[in-house]
């Protein structure tokens, strides 16, 4: 599974988690988790808790990337479907050694499929758990 995007771990568990106006919640798309304070809040089958930030464990942002030919590569999207993952960098010597594209300013991408990728992540703390 990859992920991407803000995380928090409650109750021992991790969950996305989304902010809105200064009031954070917890995201799942499990059923079950209504058992356990979570509210069908959109159409789409999600479902959220309102947390503060005292009740998680941890929080951080995870930013996942490729390294290919010695270049790091961000992981702008990822096709599920079609297991086409999109790897974005801003350096411009990466297209020396990497059959890249121009992607936007001063960008280059290439589409690969994931299982010729390996994807590492960096995950930095956020909402005071940068201690």
């Amino acid at each position: 599974m990859i992920r991407k995007g803000r995380f928090a771990v409650w109750n021992g568990k991790e969950y996305p988690i989304v902010s809105q106006r200064r009031t954070y919640y917890l995201q799942s798309d499990n059923p079950k988790d209504k058992e356990i304070g979570f509210v069908e809040m959109d159409a789409n089958g999600h479902f959220f808790k309102e947390v503060s930030t005292d009740e998680l464990a941890d929080a951080y942002e995870v930013f996942p990337y490729a390294i290919l030919s010695g270049y790091r590569f961000a992981l702008e999207s990822y096709e599920q479907e079609s297991g086409m993952a999109m790897l974005v960098t801003n350096n411009p010597f990466a297209q020396k050694k990497v059959a890249v594209s121009p992607y936007g300013k001063n960008e280059f991408r290439i589409d690969l499929p994931i299982e010729e990728v390996t994807i590492l992540e960096d995950c930095v703390p956020i909402l005071g758990f940068e201690k």
